[in-house]
């Protein structure tokens, strides 16, 4: 077989491949007889069906198999012999190919390539602090949500639904006369007001009521309403109370018991140990945000366009799901992706310039994923999602995703490693 590369771009090379026709025919006639000793016909000992038969039954099968065994030892080759760093390469349809009878095998197939980088400084790049201190006010917020996360919904009392209660409502939106919208056992909030109503007249509402309070606000039908016609329109919704709730908060000894504290003392300093942590790691990530955009800015080369292409693809289709997933029609999918093209080839480009840059740096420094990196994160999302360590490792093992958290771990460590070796400045 021979082998050429051309370097088409700075991203971008061609490799050809030559194969005798004589040497494609043994590669082709091996399969073909290895592929006969699984084949059941009736009739037929296994492995004893003739090749005649083998032939109309596996022949384009097999051929398919035979073309593609020369394009991986081509590209293998090719990567070998002319030190290519490839990030993927063109995918070819063999069935496509045509091969006449006695016929060498010629085709052509190209290859992505790593941009050339010349890496400018990325240590010692300066920061600003930004971290602030826990204050009382917002430890305070924190505990008081704390104890409404874990409350209870309780019989009111004669003052009615307090403003952080809670009510189980008929809801009904009515157009022109009909009702275009109806829920039963609705569980709504004073300060969660339901689309297209006045907030502070909804909230009037809600505080202070009783079970069997009824009221009308106007309405205006949401954007995101599916029917597209009445979006905008005019009307009035209806809320029936059928049950109205104050939350009751747990006793102290249970809110102490959820992180481990044994008295109010060790909670007020365990709870601010704990705001402390997750104010530090929101800075340390805004920190690592701001250097590695520097980075981007910094550094301009060129990006193999396939690769582009392909991430803004699977962008375009993430999205189209998430609309799909909020019940908007095909032709509402369409035009949101369609709005949001600019914003979506920005976030592209951004993410492989990224992607780059970060190998880049890893490349130099030595920084690398280990096999205790991948196993220590995929317990960590065992224990977050309450579920057995190896139906994590099946999940991501099925879906193909190990490459993608080795890609997500390996930015993450050379993020924090440009934020340890930046210049931090205080404001």
């Amino acid at each position: 077989m021979q082998v050429t590369v051309d370097k088409t771009g700075p991203c971008e090379a061609k490799v050809s491949l030559s194969v005798p026709r004589a040497d494609f025919d043994r590669e082709y006639q091996a399969a073909l007889k290895s592929s006969g000793k699984n084949v059941r016909m009736k009739g037929f000992r296994p492995g004893k069906v003739p090749a005649k038969i083998l032939e109309k039954e596996l022949g384009p099968q097999v051929r398919q198999h035979a073309i593609e065994h020369f394009m991986t030892q081509a590209f293998d080759r090719a990567v070998e012999e002319n030190e290519l760093k490839p990030v993927g390469h063109e995918r070819v349809d063999v069935s496509e190919i045509d091969l006449p009878e006695g016929k060498d095998l010629e085709l052509s197939f190209s290859v992505s390539l790593r941009p050339q980088i010349e890496l400018g400084d990325y240590k010692g790049l300066e920061v600003t602090n930004e971290l602030e201190p826990v204050v009382e006010e917002e430890l305070k917020e924190a505990i008081d949500d704390l104890r409404l996360q874990h409350s209870t919904p309780g019989p009111v009392d004669d003052e009615g639904i307090p403003e952080d209660g809670q009510a189980l409502c008929k809801l009904t939106w009515v157009v022109n006369g009909e009702a275009i919208l109806e829920r039963e056992g609705m569980r709504m909030a004073p300060l969660a007001t339901p689309p297209g109503v006045d907030g502070e007249a909804f909230k009037a509402e809600m505080v202070g009521a009783q079970a069997g309070h009824a009221f009308e606000l106007p309405l205006t039908v949401p954007e995101e309403f599916d029917n597209e016609e009445l979006r905008g329109k005019t009307g009035t919704c209806s809320v029936e109370i059928t049950e109205a709730f104050r939350m009751l908060p747990p006793p102290d000894e249970e809110i102490w018991k959820l992180i481990g504290a044994e008295d109010a003392e060790s909670f007020d300093r365990m709870a601010r140990e704990r705001m402390e942590q997750a104010k530090q790691h929101q800075e340390n990530v805004r920190q690592e945000t701001a250097l590695l955009e520097a980075l981007i800015e910094s550094h301009d080369f060129e990006l193999p366009q396939r690769m582009i292409d392909s991430q803004l693809e699977t962008r375009q289709a993430q999205l189209r799901q998430q609309l799909a997933q909020q019940g908007f029609p095909e032709e509402q999918q369409e035009k949101g992706v369609a709005d949001r093209q600019e914003e979506l080839e920005t976030a592209t480009l951004r993410g492989v310039r990224a992607l780059f840059l970060v190998s880049e740096i890893a490349e130099k420094e030595s920084i690398r994923v280990e096999e205790a990196d991948m196993a220590a994160e995929l317990q960590a999302i065992a224990q977050q999602h309450g579920a057995a360590y190896e139906q994590v490792v099946e999940h991501y093992r099925k879906q193909n995703l190990f490459q993608q958290l080795q890609i997500e771990l390996l930015e993450r460590k050379v993020r924090a490693f440009l934020r340890e070796n930046a210049k931090t400045t205080e404001p």
